[in-house]
């Protein structure tokens, strides 16, 4: 579906035409934060605004990748690679960092939601072997070995 735009058209209030401009706009996520430019819909006559959800979005996304790329922190691609790298469902993952819900996993994944620094060095932490054998002790995850086939499950599967 292509979004709406309101841009040169008339504001029936007052008969004047908005025109896209921008403003800054703060995203703050899990401790971090980025400005950046968001679009703004302004009456030419009375100055009205209007702000689309696409335009809140769009400035959401533009947020995420300068806070990943300013934090270094991995991209939903990179969480996903790791998960299956390491043969763990998204609930043992959250499991391994100290009961994570599933859900928040799977947001990461999806970019919907934004992982704060501390989570992202133990996603990195758990490349180290010892490291992650350590915290799939303390979970009670099961970790798959080298040729053991993967039962998709939990450890109470």
């Amino acid at each position: 579906m292509k979004p709406i735009s309101l841009d040169g058209q008339i504001h029936h209030a007052c008969g004047g035409r908005y025109h896209s401009s921008t403003e800054p706009f703060t995203v703050r996520a899990s401790g971090m934060s980025a400005t950046v430019n968001r679009v703004v819909l302004r009456c030419t006559k009375c100055e009205h605004e209007e702000r689309t959800v696409d335009h809140r979005e769009d400035a959401e996304r533009t947020a995420w990748l300068s806070i990943r790329k300013t934090n270094r922190l991995l991209s939903p691609k990179e969480i996903r690679l790791l998960r299956e790298r390491l043969s763990l469902t998204h609930e043992q993952l959250g499991d391994l960092l100290y009961g994570t819900p599933k859900g928040i996993v799977e947001g990461w994944e999806r970019g919907r939601y934004l992982q704060n620094q501390q989570v992202d060095d133990m996603l990195r932490g758990l490349e180290n072997r010892d490291t992650l054998e350590r915290l799939a002790a303390k979970a009670g995850v099961i970790l798959k070995t080298e040729g053991q086939p993967s039962t998709g499950g939990d450890a109470s599967a």
